[in-house]
Order: C-alpha cells, then structure tokens, then sequence
C-alpha cells in the first residue's frame, strides 16, 4: 500500500512539473503579419505625401517604372494584341455559330477585358519586375530607419507599371475587338462606343478600378516585405516567402471580385 502511495506521488509530482505549451508559436505569425501590415501602411501613406517624394526619390521610382513598364510596352502589347485577336476571332466564331453574334463584342469586354487581361498585367509585372526588385532589396544590410526609403521607389514604380500597362492593354483589345468582328469600318463603331458605356456602368467601373487598385498596391508592396524578413534564412526561401504570399493575395482579390459579380 505504501509503495502504491509513494508511486501515485511521484506520478502527481511529474505531472504538475508539466508546464503548458507554449503560445509562441501561434503568436510570432500574427505578430509577422501585423508587422507586415504597417509597413504596408507605411509605403501607403509616404506614396500619397508629397514631402516624401523628392529628387532621389523621384528618379529612383522613375528607374524602376521604365525597368517595369517602359522597356517591356512593346512586347506586351504586342502579346495583347496576338491574345485578344484569337480569344476575339473564337468568341466571334462560337457566337455567330449559335446565332448570338450580336453578343459577341458584349462577352469580349465583359470576359476578357474586365476579369483576363487585368490579372494577366499584374502577372506580367509579377514575373518581370518581382524577382529583380527582391534581389536589390534583399542584397547587403539595410538600417531599420531607411527601410521605408528603400522600399518606396520599388512600390510606386511597380504600382505605376501595373495601371499603365493594363490600361494600354485594355484599350488595344477594345481596338482589336471591334477589327476582328467588324473589319475597317465606321459604320458599327457609335454602336460599339454605346455597347461599351452599357458594359461599364457604374458599379461595374468602381469595382473595376477597385480591383486594379488592388492588384497594383499588392504587386508594388509585396517585393518590398522581403526587407522584414530574417536574414538567418536562405535567400532562395525568403523570396519564395513573398511570392506565395503574393500570388495568394492576388487570388483571393480575383475570387472576391469574381463572387460580387455572381452576387
């Protein structure tokens, strides 16, 4: 009976010497994104002062929006050019095949020009300008003080890139639309001018400009959280860390548009 006693002690000693699990697991994510969140804010708010942009700053986005954009106009358009031609001539093809060539044009604008070609620009701007401002970003040490400096430049010249080639494009496929269903022709354009105002109305325009505005604030901001990561990771995992977190945020933009238009 004794032994028993003495071993249901040690047993109720061992226990209580437990101590709980640790919540910094669960706590050091949550403090990484709302670290992640005001400095975010903070590139927000230093991109819409004035006083924050002077000359270094000016050209430095200047640089990084022509590296963005500029250098690479040619090709994109281009490509949307090649892109809206054959999704136009298919749309043309299928409608006319089951007597709905009159809602051809409708469907290209609504399909390609509102929900495809927004999301393929920011990838665009994803694959070219991405990778290579992380790697400026993330070469040597940076004083905690001049992080937001840094990081200014990369998230307004890649913002910029993201508007500017979106809205070139959608214009250049609304151009190309009307070619391939209508041919060089005037007759059919006051009709096409209408049919566009009709497709954009105002809810849809604000939600349009909602979600570009997102995809370029993500796209500008994103490259730049690689300077609050740990230099005690590899480089190669920090800025794979980024670009998860990058295209995550643009699906959950595209998916949250794509339900309100459901709705």
């Amino acid at each position: 009976m004794i032994q028993q006693v003495s071993v249901t002690r040690m047993r109720v000693n061992r226990s209580s010497n437990v101590s709980p699990p640790s919540s910094e697991g669960s706590v050091k994510p949550m403090l990484g994104a709302w670290r992640h969140l005001q400095f975010a804010a903070l590139q927000f708010i230093a991109a819409l002062s004035p006083r924050v942009h002077d000359a270094a700053v000016r050209q430095r986005s200047a640089q990084v929006f022509c590296a963005s954009a500029w250098q690479v106009l040619p090709g994109y358009l281009l490509a949307s050019i090649l892109i809206s031609a054959v999704l136009s001539r298919i749309v043309a093809i299928t409608a006319e095949s089951y007597g709905l060539s009159h809602l051809a044009l409708e469907a290209i604008i609504s399909v390609f020009v509102v929900e495809i070609l927004p999301l393929v620009s920011t990838l665009f701007v994803v694959m070219r300008a991405v990778p290579s401002a992380m790697q400026q970003l993330g070469a040597g040490r940076h004083v905690e003080a001049d992080m937001l400096r840094m990081a200014l430049p990369y998230s307004v010249g890649n913002s910029l890139a993201v508007l500017v080639l979106t809205v070139l494009g959608g214009i250049i496929s609304l151009f190309v639309a009307y070619l391939v269903v209508h041919g060089f022709t005037l007759w059919a354009w006051p009709a096409y001018t209408r049919l566009i105002g009709e497709v954009f109305d105002p809810i849809l325009s604000l939600a349009f400009l909602v979600k570009l505005g997102l995809f370029a604030v993500a796209v500008g901001i994103a490259p730049t959280t690689l300077l609050l990561e740990s230099r005690q990771r590899d480089p190669g995992l920090r800025e794979m860390r980024v670009m998860v977190r990058l295209l995550l945020l643009l699906v959950a933009i595209e998916g949250s548009f794509l339900l309100l238009r459901i709705d």
